[in-house]
């Protein structure tokens, strides 16, 4: 009984991976608003009953009105507390949606990554071009205790952005997914 309940308690203190079901159940109402284009980087804090908060980012088109969708986020805030009845905190990531060229570089990014494992997702997606290079900054999504090490991850994705153009230079950060499917 003493493990049990110590167990219990350091899972409290240090967290624990979130149920998968939930975590999906949050991504299908958010992305249910049709202004939301993805989510990313969704957490839940579990504090004991009745105590759970939400995390999360959601991308939007850049070029909507700013109010229009602090509202929309402010409804989903509210949507996910009567739903599931967990805070949320939600973090709008504007993404440029209307750019031939950036969606098409973003689109042969993201089948790179799938060559180097299935599982490999891209988000935050930007085009930074300069006179000498053009900077492509994102964020790829591996498993947590993935296979290879984020350095190794960075360097094969660095390989495969050189192959679409040599001035190509990949900016990247490696986040763990803490769940899968």
């Amino acid at each position: 009984t003493g493990y049990n309940t110590a167990k219990e308690t350091m899972n409290l203190l240090l967290g624990e991976a979130p149920d998968a079901e939930f975590v999906r159940q949050i991504e299908k109402r958010v992305l249910s608003y049709p202004e939301i284009m993805g989510v990313h980087d969704l957490i839940v804090h579990n504090y004991g009953p009745g105590h759970t908060v939400v995390s999360l980012h959601a991308e939007v088109p850049c070029h909507v009105d700013i109010l229009k969708i602090h509202d929309t986020i402010d409804n989903i805030e509210r949507k996910l507390h009567e739903e599931f009845g967990c805070e949320a905190v939600i973090h709008m990531d504007p993404i440029v949606t209307d750019d031939q060229k950036i969606n098409e570089v973003h689109a042969k990014v993201a089948s790179l990554v799938k060559l180097i494992d299935p599982v490999i997702t891209v988000h935050d997606f930007r085009m930074v071009t300069g006179p000498t290079h053009t900077n492509l900054i994102f964020d790829v999504v591996v498993p947590h205790r993935f296979r290879l090490t984020d350095e190794e991850v960075k360097q094969a994705v660095n390989l495969g952005v050189k192959t679409l153009d040599s001035t190509y230079e990949a900016v990247i950060n490696v986040d763990k997914a803490y769940i899968g499917g």
